[in-house]
């Protein structure tokens, strides 16, 4: 839990008011056992959002999965895509749209960090799967889905202000988004996204990867390194936008983390760009 003393959420407190969580996700987030009755219950929770089950039924239909017959039923859905996978993107969806409601003259933008976000949690998922678990690469896609977290609090509480920063050209010389951040806001995305998380008492592994996404080198974080060079291929092949185009990773860094060659990387890279016209057909479907 983040220490009331500690200066950056003293002064979100005092000038963003972090937003409480949304009811439909705080019900998801209890669900965390893989059993019938957690995916009965996911089941009903989804079914009761409309907007969340229009969402899941068409991810599932997508060419992401290409599954035989098509998907008619959330309960089928969460057979073939399984609970945690399932409870991952409702996430993702519950807080995107729960945030962006109201943001109309915002909603391009928002709609392209969110086709920006999910590409990078279907990368970091596909860099996870081949280091760890099925599981475990459904957490990174959740940590890639909310990487970016801190950015959609910025477009809630100040939506103006931040459009334009979101939307300033940067070019190779010029502040990064965070540092433009730091300086409007006294802090950047990362961390408020991570303090969000902590105060919705999400796992800390997950805070601490949104916190560190820009540096997983420095602290030795090989999934926040999973995240960071996902990032960096959703912004080479062009998914979506994030508000900087600036490519900053510490690619030598990243590689050697996580232990990848020069074979695996140009894979992924591939990959990368083999996803982009499936996640701009999804988007197409959903918006």
């Amino acid at each position: 839990m983040q220490s009331v003393k500690d200066p950056a959420a003293l002064w979100l407190d005092r000038n963003l008011e972090m937003p409480s969580v949304p009811i439909v996700l705080s019900k998801i987030l209890q669900l965390v056992d893989e059993d019938r009755a957690s995916a009965r219950r996911m089941e009903e929770l989804i079914q009761h959002d409309p907007s969340l089950s229009v969402r899941i039924l068409k991810l599932s239909n997508s060419a992401f999965y290409s599954f035989r017959s098509e998907v008619k039923t959330i309960s089928h859905a969460i057979a073939l895509l399984g609970l945690n996978l399932v409870r991952s993107l409702a996430i993702g969806v519950s807080i995107f749209e729960s945030f962006t409601k109201g943001l109309r003259d915002q909603a391009g933008l928002i709609n392209q960090l969110w086709m920006h976000s999910f590409g990078v949690g279907v990368l970091s998922q596909e860099i996870w799967n081949r280091r760890s678990t099925r599981t475990q690469g459904e957490f990174a896609l959740l940590c890639g889905l909310l990487h970016d977290l801190g950015k959609i609090v910025y477009f809630k509480k100040d939506a103006a202000a931040y459009s334009r920063l979101f939307l300033l050209e940067k070019g190779p010389d010029d502040p990064d988004i965070c540092a433009c951040e730091i300086r409007n806001y006294e802090v950047d995305h990362a961390m408020l996204g991570a303090l969000l998380i902590r105060q919705w008492r999400l796992p800390q592994e997950l805070a601490t990867v949104v916190q560190h996404h820009h540096d997983p080198c420095v602290g030795g974080l090989p999934l926040a390194a999973a995240v960071s060079m996902a990032d960096m291929f959703a912004k080479q092949v062009g998914i979506g936008y994030d508000g900087d185009r600036k490519i900053s990773a510490d690619l030598p860094g990243l590689m050697e983390l996580l232990k990848m060659d020069q074979v695996e990387f140009d894979s992924l890279s591939t990959f990368a760009g083999s996803r982009r016209a499936n996640v701009e057909e999804f988007f197409q479907l959903v918006s």
